[in-house]
């Protein structure tokens, strides 16, 4: 494995934590998977006079000032997501359909949330925003690309099936390098930006469904 997937201590820390059940794993995201994201994000970024310019699924040259039209530098819009998870992340809606989906696919997959966050000060809130919504699956707070975590925990599962689900152009690309064993579902709950998104290429389903993307998932074990 090239060194650019390895994941760091920390995050192989808490994939060391985790149990191998012997079982289908499946891997998930949680910012625009699990839980509404970019509305949330655009209301608080409204509040500070910004605005996404389209519907490009980045936020580096797309988060504009509202006044001038001035695009945020990125420094700026790391700012902005760092205070939104600290002042927000409370509030995070859960994505329709996915609590009950998860409930369904655990009788047959071992379930492990997989999400990056500005801080581990920011993880307890979204472990008990998680728990209140009735997904209390282990939970491994990443750092930077995901596709060492995910050959991590796919590490010594035989012939069962491993799937990632993720809204990341960049961490579903990671992780098909990483562990190219691997069924990535591209998912982005929010329509307009799941329209615009291309196709990764790797990816074995593009969805913003959870009723879709829980049949998909279920229909792997019969490969």
């Amino acid at each position: 494995m090239n060194n650019i997937h390895l994941p760091s201590a920390h995050v192989q820390a808490q994939i060391s934590s985790v149990e191998n059940q012997q079982r289908p794993l499946l891997i998930v995201d949680v910012d625009e998977v699990l839980f509404q994201f970019i509305p949330h994000l655009e209301r608080y970024a409204a509040q500070k006079g910004i605005a996404f310019k389209d519907h490009s699924y980045s936020l580096r040259g797309n988060l504009h000032r509202t006044d001038t039209g001035a695009p945020l530098k990125q420094e700026e819009a790391w700012r902005l997501l760092n205070t939104f998870f600290d002042e927000q992340s409370h509030q995070q809606a859960a994505v329709e359909h996915a609590p009950q989906q998860l409930e369904r696919l655990s009788d047959h997959f071992q379930i492990v949330i997989l999400t990056n966050l500005p801080g581990p000060h920011n993880a307890p809130v979204r472990k008990a925003r998680l728990e209140h919504f009735g997904m209390p699956y282990p939970m491994i707070v990443n750092e930077g690309p995901k596709g060492g975590a995910v050959a991590a925990l796919s590490a010594g599962r035989g012939k069962d099936p491993v799937v990632f689900v993720d809204d990341s152009h960049s961490n579903l690309i990671s992780a098909s390098k990483a562990a190219p064993h691997v069924k990535l579902v591209q998912f982005i709950a929010d329509k307009r930006f799941h329209e615009a998104a291309p196709l990764v290429e790797a990816a074995a389903l593009k969805s913003n469904c959870w009723l879709e993307t829980g049949d998909f998932i279920l229909s792997l074990l019969d490969e």
